[in-house]
């Protein structure tokens, strides 16, 4: 028997997915209902690439909508899903309807990994092929007493499609060459694994003391550096002898990979050894490390470091490069934080990111937890070209202003490139939006403009404030 849905609401059906990702599915979903006479919602502005208005969204799932549609994808945790899905499990309760949210699978992400809010109900599969879903989710809504109209609302119709082709015209058929965030590499010649001879207890001390990047397998050690700059790498004194002189190149490509039995097993050396040294050209410049809360550890710019807290340099293409690492923004300082990450195929690179990470005193991290949704309101003004020239000014930064990083491993070295490769693609995109108003002065400091806050983000001098002290009390 059919349920019957409020009748002081209209009726209407909110479709929340995560964008830009699930943008096609939304549209084709929202395009189907629509066709069979029912009334849609989906943020049309987000479908275009802008930014949600969630005043809007909430007014919509609070006083409107009968049914939420939630895309199920690996993006559904994205912060604007996660507001909708809250405020859906509001809506649950005071409507009193179990069927509220309705999920709809759209990838191969594992049933048992949607968020709780869909767990205890049955989650319809559109993954891989769109249409098995359409026949269930028609038969739930008319189940569920849903109403529609006899024939389609050509204005919705009409909408959708606006939609699919606005975000159509942000392409153009231009060949364009765009900045990668990967830094390659020239690698050192060598790997040598060094096995040490002696007491278990004295290799151990050894290896706690050593100063230079290194991997353990058992009794053995491997670096980059030559054997005479290894032993020098720790105060206590021991006896090895070299296992294992390996080329680079042929222990990566898997022809000589000395102890192990798989490319992969080496690989996962190399790249454990890239990232110790690029941690440690890091410290060596003065940056302070920050561990992220997926386990990653970026380093940051403490106030001082700079002169001015502004690296000054200049790219490759002759364009001169003038950002600050580090500046005000309310109550607090913010702080540029690199973060790399070695790959190893198809190119030898850091694929290095730009993060932000604030403190109250310029040296000491706020934890992560604390400081989310200031860190994206800080900088939601922050173009791609802002991201891009903050990495670029890093870089220069760690090399000293020249054109690579030279690291040094013994007696011989290993150079990073300061300028990511260039990728060739066939299209580019058509800036056609008005830019975000600019926030930044000229020392850094964040000037906050009304209309890009945000009531969610929870960014009063007061809570700032308190968290710096929950910080403080922590360390």
């Amino acid at each position: 028997m059919p349920v019957s849905h409020p009748s002081n609401r209209p009726g209407i059906i909110f479709i929340t997915h995560a964008a830009p990702e699930d943008n096609q599915f939304a549209l084709w979903l929202s395009s189907k209902l629509a066709m069979a006479g029912y009334r849609v919602w989906v943020d049309r502005n987000r479908l275009r690439g802008g930014h949600d208005f969630w005043d809007e969204i909430e007014r919509v799932l609070r006083e409107e909508a009968v049914k939420q549609v939630v895309v199920f994808t690996q993006h559904i945790r994205k912060p604007g899903v996660k507001k909708e899905l809250a405020l859906g499990e509001v809506m649950k309760r005071k409507l009193g309807d179990p069927n509220f949210m309705i999920g709809i699978r759209n990838d191969e992400s594992d049933f048992g990994d949607a968020p709780p809010e869909l767990l205890r109900s049955n989650i319809l599969d559109a993954f891989p092929n769109w249409h098995d879903c359409l026949k269930e989710l028609l038969d739930a809504l008319d189940q569920y007493g849903v109403p529609r109209d006899a024939s389609p609302d050509a204005r919705l119709l009409t909408s959708i499609v606006e939609a699919r082709e606005d975000g159509r015209r942000f392409v153009i058929p231009t060949p364009e060459a765009a900045l990668t965030n990967w830094f390659p590499i020239e690698p050192p010649p060598r790997i040598r694994y060094f096995r040490f001879d002696g007491l278990q207890n004295h290799m151990q001390a050894w290896r706690r003391e050593c100063r230079v990047p290194h991997v353990d397998q058992g009794r053995l050690t491997g670096t980059f550096l030559d054997r005479d700059a290894f032993l020098a790498a720790s105060s206590f004194e021991v006896t090895m002898t070299e296992a294992y002189d390996l080329p680079f190149k042929e222990f990566v490509d898997g022809s000589m990979i000395g102890p192990y039995g798989d490319r992969q097993s080496a690989r996962k050396d190399i790249a454990n050894l890239l990232r110790q040294h690029f941690d440690k050209a890091a410290s060596d410049r003065g940056l302070l490390p920050f561990e992220f809360a997926n386990g990653d550890t970026g380093w940051f710019f403490p106030d001082g470091l700079v002169p001015g807290n502004k690296v000054v340099c200049q790219a490759p293409d002759g364009r001169r490069i003038r950002r600050s690492v580090s500046g005000r923004f309310k109550a607090l300082r913010w702080h540029l934080c690199l973060v790399a990450k070695p790959r190893i195929w198809p190119s030898l690179v850091y694929r290095l990111h730009a993060n932000i990470v604030l403190s109250m005193d310029g040296r000491t991290p706020m934890p992560g937890e604390k400081t989310h949704s200031r860190r994206r309101r800080l900088t939601r003004s922050w173009w791609n070209d802002v991201w891009r020239d903050r990495l670029l000014a890093g870089m220069s930064f760690l090399a000293g202003g020249a054109d690579a990083l030279i690291v040094c491993v013994g007696e011989a070295s290993f150079r990073v490139s300061t300028w990511p490769l260039l990728a060739e693609l066939p299209v580019s995109y058509e800036a056609i939006d008005q830019p975000l108003p600019s926030e930044e002065d000229e020392e850094g400091n964040i000037v906050p403009n009304a209309d890009l806050d945000d009531r969610s983000d929870d960014l009063d001098e007061a809570a700032d404030a308190g968290g710096a002290r929950e910080a403080g009390e922590a360390s």
